[in-house]
C-alpha cells in the first residue's frame, strides 16, 4: 500500500550535472497585410513644345480651353506651363498659350513661327466659325499647313444653333485632324466637372508626345505692320456660307 494519499505525484528528482539547453521562444507568425502595397507611381513625362489656344474672335472659350488643358496635362507632363501668349516665352518643356483674341492676329500670328500644335476653340457661332476658318486661311498662306492639317478643332456645343455646331464638325473636320465636342449647355462650364474634357486632354497629350518627329520651320519671313492682313467677319469663312 503506498504511503501517499490518491492523487498525489512524487517529485522527480532532477539531474543538475547536465547543461540546459536554451530555446528561445517561437517567433510570432506575420499577420496578413489589410491592403496590397502600392505600386510605385510612373514618373512625369518630360516633353517640349508650344501648344497654341487660339482664335481671334473674341468669347469662343479660349481661356477655358487652355486652363482645362493644362490642369489634365500638368499632373502626367514634367514642366507645365500656362502662358498669357504675349512677349516671349521659354519653351524648355511643354507651353500652353492662351493666346490674345485679336481681330488682326498680331500676337498669335508674331507667335506663330514657334507652335507646335494648334487647339482652335468653334463654339457653335457665325462669328467664331469664321475667324477659326480664317485663321487657318491665314496659317496656310503663310507657309504652317502643318499646322493647318494637325490642328485639334473642339467644337463647343452652347445650344445655340445645332445645325452650325454640325455645320463646324463636318467642315472643319475635313480640313483639320479632327474636331472634339464639348457640350457646354447655355454657355457654362462647370468648374467641377473634368470628364468633358478628358477626351480633349487625351488627344493634345497624344499629339504633343509625337513632337520630336514632327518638322517646323525654323521662323517665318518677318512682317512689317503694313502686311498684317484684318478680318472681316462678314464675307469669310466657308463654315459659314453654307
Amino acid at each position: 500500500m503506498s504511503e501517499h494519499p490518491p492523487g498525489y505525484e512524487a517529485e522527480q528528482p532532477v539531474d543538475l550535472s547536465k547543461p540546459v539547453a536554451y530555446q528561445p521562444p517561437p517567433a510570432p507568425e506575420p499577420s496578413a497585410p489589410d491592403s496590397q502595397p502600392e505600386e510605385p507611381q510612373k514618373a512625369p513625362e518630360t516633353v517640349y513644345g508650344l501648344v497654341t489656344v487660339a482664335n481671334v474672335q473674341p468669347r469662343t472659350f479660349k481661356s477655358t480651353v487652355a486652363r482645362k488643358l493644362y490642369a489634365g496635362l500638368e499632373p502626367t507632363h514634367a514642366n507645365v506651363r500656362l502662358w498669357n501668349g504675349v512677349g516671349a516665352i521659354r519653351l524648355d518643356g511643354l507651353v500652353i498659350a492662351d493666346m490674345p483674341a485679336d481681330p488682326r492676329g498680331a500676337d498669335w500670328r508674331r507667335q506663330s513661327w514657334a507652335t507646335d500644335q494648334l487647339v482652335l476653340p468653334v463654339p457653335d457661332d457665325l462669328q467664331a466659325a469664321r475667324a477659326a476658318w480664317w485663321m487657318l486661311d491665314r496659317l496656310e498662306a503663310e507657309g504652317r499647313l502643318d499646322l493647318v492639317t494637325t490642328a485639334i478643332v473642339v467644337g463647343i456645343r452652347t445650344g445655340a444653333s445645332r445645325m452650325l455646331a454640325r455645320k463646324i464638325a463636318k467642315t472643319f473636320g475635313g480640313r483639320t485632324a479632327g474636331v472634339i465636342r464639348v457640350n457646354l449647355s447655355d454657355g457654362v462650364a462647370p468648374a467641377d466637372d473634368e470628364t468633358r474634357w478628358e477626351p480633349l486632354v487625351a488627344a493634345v497629350s497624344h499629339a504633343v508626345e509625337q513632337l520630336s518627329s514632327r518638322s517646323r520651320p525654323a521662323m517665318l519671313p518677318p512682317r512689317t505692320p503694313n502686311q498684317v492682313v484684318h478680318f472681316d467677319s462678314r464675307r469669310h469663312g466657308k463654315a459659314a456660307n453654307q
